[in-house]
């Protein structure tokens, strides 16, 4: 816009000159078409302007070392004419924030790429406050308000961590207390004070002495793999493909549990590789009040696994 606005400037200074060297009707003409070219360029291009938007979307999560970009699709009410759009994006990570200028085209759906560093892990936060629109020829923009928000979580590849020897194999299943129905029981010989409807009268009938189906259910809820808070960027890809690892092993159990980064950090239930990515995104995005606590945490845990660079 700036070299279309010293063309102009230019060529307005031209037509003065020539119509004071030259003071005839056709000096006269294309210097008032020259100065009539302004409000022309604002007359045609407002509408246009006013209607122009920007959109921000982003994948939710990115694998370390892949590729991966934030687009910026150009949006419009009403066909229109504008020649461009002008934007600052804004980019927060790690504590630090940077800006970048793009340009986009007016065209409705038209795209920007900017490509998303995944060198290391962590969230990555894109926002534009505003954008500038250009009029069709080029002489003057307007800024527009146009707040737009997105971000990108990025991880290491699980990776194995040294001592997982306290991993449980599988459910532990323990008598239910207080019994009642279960589809998971055991037989055992009657106790005093057993319910005789849980007597089983067939195979009673043929060890000749009473026994019992006892119900079996999973014990409660209380295990929590506690990570340990990291020091640069080396033990944080360290530490968070550890915890992918150990979330890939119990999940593939079917074994929910808690997680916390750091001793004061907040709590949140996994049952699924999204509850963990959901709660990555809140904790690294400097956003830990955003994560959904669950409905109650058990006072102890009966089970912790600590994640660490160790």
């Amino acid at each position: 816009m700036g070299t279309r606005r010293i063309v102009y400037a230019l060529t307005l200074a031209g037509c003065v000159f020539f119509f004071v060297l030259y003071p005839y009707w056709f000096s006269w003409y294309l210097l008032v078409l020259i100065l009539l070219l302004i409000p022309f360029d604002l007359l045609v291009s407002l509408p246009g302007m006013l209607t122009r938007h920007i959109s921000l979307s982003a994948p939710y999560m990115l694998e370390q070392d892949a590729s991966g970009t934030v687009v910026i699709t150009t949006l419009h009410e009403r066909r229109l004419p504008a020649r461009c759009i002008k934007a600052l994006l804004h980019i927060y990570g790690e504590g630090r924030a940077a800006r970048r200028r793009i340009i986009c085209s007016a065209a409705h759906g038209s795209r920007y790429d900017y490509p998303v560093n995944t060198s290391h892990s962590g969230v990555t936060v894109f926002e534009t406050k505003r954008i500038w629109v250009v009029s069709l020829f080029g002489l003057f923009s307007m800024p527009v308000p146009s707040r737009n928000r997105t971000s990108v979580l990025v991880l290491p590849a699980p990776a194995k961590p040294p001592n997982i020897a306290a991993l449980p194999r599988g459910i532990i299943l323990r008598p239910k207390p207080g019994g009642g129905f279960s589809e998971e029981h055991d037989m055992r010989q009657y106790r005093q004070g057993d319910h005789i409807r849980n007597i089983h009268w067939k195979i009673s009938a043929k060890l000749d002495t009473l026994i019992v189906r006892e119900p079996l259910a999973p014990p409660p809820h209380s295990r929590l793999v506690h990570v340990v808070q990291w020091n640069g960027r080396r033990e944080r890809d360290l530490v968070l493909s550890r915890l992918r690892w150990i979330s890939d092993y119990l999940l593939k159990w079917d074994i929910s549990f808690y997680v916390r980064i750091g001793d004061d950090g907040p709590v949140a239930e996994v049952a699924s590789s999204e509850d963990l990515f959901s709660y990555l995104h809140s904790v690294l995005g400097g956003t830990p009040d955003a994560v959904t606590m669950p409905a109650s945490v058990p006072i102890r845990f009966t089970w912790v696994f600590r994640v660490d660079a160790l």
